[in-house]
């Protein structure tokens, strides 16, 4: 029965897809663009160079590949426009994201074209908090903010590199009246340590309902120190589909990364005390490397079984009716593949302190491939303000196999050890201008994830109608889970445990009092662990019987004239610093000064910015396994990382060019971003964005 639904369900989704390219229509550009509250670009006359799309000529644009006069003026087709309860009149782009936890479609901004902060291009940067990583671009990485850091990961052996990696069944999809095209290209250091970065991502519509996109991303470096190559390629092909009483989105997505291993300094006295090269600072793994390739494909397929007839003011402020679904259907397909391979070729190193398999070198490899199926049915919201609520309800089923080698793999042919769950899940969720909150409970009836349960809540309340004005948001979060499965059994050269750990119970409560106009934000978090799950400082799995993480934050932007000032502050306590460490205060500051130096044509800042962390037992990483450790050997940070900056915005490209960690060498050497990792040395960047709308 299981095997039927997965068969049905790929070829439901093929077949929605091979019809996406049978569709034509005619698109007219359009090359002027604003933001409003929720990130869409709305039309706009304000400049001179790019005001060809206006509200009097929209109705020009043929969407349509059936002439006007054969279609019922009364009558309009509903797209993603509609789904979402926006009105499309006044846009030129939307974009939106599905949420894995309540299956909320949520818009978000299109393309971030700011200038604000341009310079801060390392994944994660731009939340303004500080990080640990491998001191590289490419590296793998841990943020210092405990309520930044994922819970529940696909896949254990990559989840450090979750920043770069794109989401599949949550990648952002996009509904534009003309093709958008972002590059990005940054390089910097010389060419034997050069760093660059290169991402793509371009969509367009074929008409008002089909759009399809790509989306790339190459983060490189070949590193100021030894054994520093990485080589970071991800990328997703898109297409949505939202006409009448049809939905359909899908992505598929490869990523391979491959990097070399260094295990860090052989001693910190060569960074802090010396004054070598870079080049002749002294590592401890000299042919180590890791590789990790994820292949996924996402699909959501819906269809409306009831709709309601609306009437609606078009974009000509006539009346017209438009089709609401009442009751919908939808498919939810997400297959992925993991792997990931550990290699050494030096034998008998005295970096290991096991060898189980061999001692002439190393070879790792673990596997994970899963594919979940969802049945659906939503219940859609009857009113706005005070907000009859609309219900979810779905059921769920994960299928797939794994592996990792054992001991008897000398002797027999072993298959992949099976893995299966089913959960159901329910939802309930509202939207309205003062009131929006949404929130889901699932629970897993068998299994390898057996009795797992997960609540999930969130509310927000804007008396203004808009979160540029005050507003505030809140969420709660219950997991009661299962150990991951490798955490519970793992056997490599290096590492091998068999765990029988009680279910973790996470509780988590989050608050954030802002407004956008005022460019301010406060929040509040706490987090109660019960049998917290953490990798000790032997490198394997442990569990401690309590943790409970308390953090509060302010961000604030303050604009005197030309003169701007960035603040965010995020204080960090927990009540067991055996197992968990954090640095009590962390903050990023910035001070720059903006200038048009050519008027509606060219803008200035030049800056510098700063981030900084109090000293604590940052964590160490192990390399053979790809997590970030607990160590008690030393403790870092309380060094600044500062960066000198020059962003501008000429037309539609943004250019940045910094010395990046320009204060080295100038207070203490100890600039450390990991146990025994060093940061880059004081290096020069370059770097430009560029959109194109047609």
């Amino acid at each position: 029965m299981l095997n039927a639904t997965f068969k049905y369900s790929t070829i439901s989704t093929c077949f929605l897809l091979v019809n996406f390219c049978s569709l034509k229509a005619q698109i007219v550009d359009s090359t002027s663009h604003n933001i409003d509250s929720n990130g869409i670009v709305i039309d706009s006359t304000a400049n001179t160079d790019t005001s060809r799309l206006t509200k009097s000529n929209f109705s020009k644009f043929n969407f349509e590949s059936v002439p006007t006069s054969k279609i019922d003026s009364t009558v309009v087709y509903p797209n993603i426009y509609d789904v979402l309860g926006v009105g499309g009149s006044k846009y030129t782009a939307l974009a939106w994201k599905i949420d894995k936890n309540t299956f909320d479609l949520s818009i978000c901004p299109v393309v971030d074209t700011s200038l604000f902060l341009n310079h801060l291009i390392l994944p994660g940067q731009s939340n303004l908090f500080a990080q640990t990583y491998l001191g590289n671009m490419g590296s793998p990485i841990q943020s210092d903010n405990f309520f930044d850091r994922p819970i529940d990961v696909p896949f254990l052996f990559s989840k450090n590199y979750q920043l770069y990696q794109h989401d599949i069944l949550s990648h952002k999809q996009f509904n534009v009246r003309s093709p958008h095209t972002r590059l990005f290209y940054s390089t910097g250091g010389k060419r034997r340590e050069a760093e660059q970065i290169l991402r793509v991502l371009h969509t367009q519509n074929v008409n008002r309902y089909l759009n399809f996109g790509v989306e790339y991303d190459y983060f490189s470096t070949k590193g100021i120190y030894e054994n520093q190559l990485t080589r970071n390629n991800m990328v997703s092909v898109f297409a949505s589909y939202y006409k009448k009483k049809i939905s359909a989105q899908a992505t598929f997505g490869y990523t391979y990364i491959r990097n070399q291993e260094n295990g860090g300094l052989v001693d910190d006295k060569f960074i802090v005390d010396t004054v070598l090269e870079p080049s002749l600072v002294p590592f401890r793994l000299k042919n180590a490397s890791s590789e990790v390739r994820q292949r996924s494909f996402a699909a959501v397929v819906g269809y409306d079984i009831l709709t309601i007839k609306k009437k609606i003011k078009d974009e000509d402020g006539n009346d017209t009716l438009v089709d609401r679904p009442l009751l919908t259907s939808k498919l939810v397909f997400d297959a992925n593949r993991h792997t990931r391979v550990y290699s050494d070729s030096e034998g008998d190193s005295t970096y290991y302190s096991n060898f189980f398999i061999s001692t002439a070198g190393t070879h790792d490899s673990v596997y994970m491939v899963t594919y979940t199926t969802t049945l659906l049915a939503e219940l859609s919201q009857l009113a706005r303000f005070p907000g009859v609520p609309g219900l979810r309800f779905w059921v769920s089923n994960t299928t797939g196999s794994y592996y990792y080698y054992t001991p008897q793999d000398f002797i027999y042919n072993r298959s992949n050890d099976k893995l299966t769950t089913n959960h159901l899940g329910v939802g309930v969720f509202s939207k309205s201008p003062y009131l929006s909150y949404s929130g889901a409970l699932r629970f897993y009836v068998n299994g390898y994830r057996s009795n797992e349960k997960l609540l999930f809540g969130g509310i927000t309340i804007s008396p203004w109608k808009s979160t540029k004005m005050p507003f505030i948001k809140g969420s709660i979060t219950f997991q009661d889970r299962q150990p991951d499965l490798f955490v519970r059994n793992y056997f490599s050269n290096h590492y091998a445990w068999s765990n029988n750990f009680e279910r973790e119970k996470w509780l988590t409560v989050s608050g954030v009092l802002g407004a956008d106009r005022y460019k301010f934000e406060i929040g509040y978090n706490v987090a109660n662990v019960v049998n917290y799950i953490y990798f000790d400082t032997t490198g394997r799995p442990a569990q401690a019987s309590n943790v409970a993480v308390t953090s509060a934050y302010v961000q604030k932007v303050f604009k005197v004239r030309g003169l701007y000032m960035v603040g965010k502050v995020l204080w960090q306590a927990n009540t067991n610093a055996e197992v968990l460490s954090l640095p009590t205060l962390s903050g990023f500051g910035s001070i720059y000064y903006e200038y048009p130096l050519v008027k509606n044509v060219l803008t200035g800042q030049l800056g510098i910015s700063v981030f900084y962390r109090t000293k604590f037992y940052a964590d160490s990483y192990n390399p053979s396994t790809g997590q970030f450790i607990n160590q008690r050997e030393k403790k870092i940070g309380n060094y600044p990382f500062a960066d000198v900056f020059a962003n501008f915005k000429w037309k539609r490209a943004n250019i940045f060019l910094k010395f990046e960690h320009v204060n080295q060498g100038l207070f203490s050497n100890e600039y450390f971003t990991a146990l025994h990792y060093p940061a880059n040395r004081r290096i020069f960047k370059f770097g430009v964005s560029w959109m194109f709308y047609d």
